[in-house]
């Protein structure tokens, strides 16, 4: 077989694929539209022990689901007695309590009985939102997002951990745990320039954050030095400072270009013990364009890819 007619069927084989539906599995899931809030984190409304709906923000940074103090009023729940958590935002830490509502639902799917913790909600990064639907909440399901259709699809994981889906490409997610408790975040390897490098996969931050040794380690000489916006957590905001632009992000066959990135001392870098190894914050805005799947049974991210991302001759 000659390499063009070789392209040629591949090209033909990959043109079919990126013409079906994402999963072909849409109706066996429970559906709910999304929105894209500020810094392109993906928002969604559920209702509380029955009442709402409330707006949420996915956050694949955050390892436990939260409410802000206004709903807590709103709802009149009482917290539940020596219950409370540390929780580790991008910009510092903090001791809250927690409380347990009768349910939270999305679209069709229950949460019967959640312990979810309380916070202020008096930042920037929480003005637009109720709260944040944390790893507690997103490993419950396969977790399917369509890009085009702004739609997102709770799977039971066993639907999707046991499949593999052509035409995308699967990052493996490693647990990184927090050295005081048991909670933990997911990272996965990224190539900048020569250089791999952890990012945490965080859809619940706004912007994309490098720390310093990761600056160093670059050699960004094009690092901006002018003022930059605040960079607003859940719980606090901190002055950036410095911005560069990436030439290219790469993981696995998942490429992005000339992508903005900020570098800043935060508080999550020290919670995770990487505060003097080099280490990146993906956010929200990396990711709300594609179609993709967090699959937390078998710790993948999956993500569909265009033609244009896979080396030639290289296709699967």
């Amino acid at each position: 077989m000659t390499s063009r007619f070789r392209t040629l069927i591949q090209l033909l084989v990959f043109g079919l694929a990126g013409c079906a539906p994402a999963l072909q599995l849409d109706s066996q899931g429970a559906a709910a539209p999304y929105s894209l809030g500020t810094g392109g984190r993906i928002l969604v409304e559920a209702t509380l022990n029955g009442t709402g709906p409330y707006l949420f923000a996915l956050d694949s940074g955050a390892s436990i689901s939260t409410i802000f103090d206004p709903v807590v009023d709103a709802l009149q729940l009482q917290p539940l007695p020596g219950k409370e958590v540390v929780i580790h935002g991008l910009v510092s830490s903090g001791r809250f309590p927690l409380f347990q509502l009768d349910s939270l639902e999305l679209g069709r799917a229950k949460w019967s009985k959640p312990r979810i913790a309380a916070i202020p909600g008096d930042t920037e990064a929480t003005r637009e939102i109720d709260g944040l639907l944390g790893i507690d909440f997103l490993k419950r399901y396969a977790v399917g997002f369509r890009a085009g259709k702004n739609v997102l699809y709770l799977y039971p994981p066993e639907m999707v951990s046991a499949k593999t889906y052509q035409g995308w490409t699967s990052i493996p997610l490693e647990a990184m745990y927090f050295s005081d408790s048991g909670a933990a975040l997911y990272y996965f390897s990224i190539r900048m320039g020569k250089y791999s490098l952890p990012a945490l996969f965080d859809l619940g931050a706004g912007e994309n954050v490098v720390n310093w040794p990761a600056v160093q380690l670059l050699d960004l000489r094009q690092v901006r030095g002018e003022p930059v916006p605040l960079l607003s957590g859940a719980l606090e905001s901190t002055m950036v400072a410095a911005r560069f632009r990436a030439n290219s992000v790469t993981t696995g066959r998942v490429r992005w270009h000339d992508e903005e990135f900020l570098a800043a001392d935060l508080s999550i870098f020290r919670a995770l013990g990487q505060e003097q190894n080099p280490f990146v914050i993906l956010g929200a805005g990396l990711f709300n364009q594609r179609d993709f799947i967090i699959d937390f049974t078998r710790n993948r991210l999956l993500v569909r890819v265009s033609m244009a991302e896979f080396p030639s001759e290289k296709h699967p």
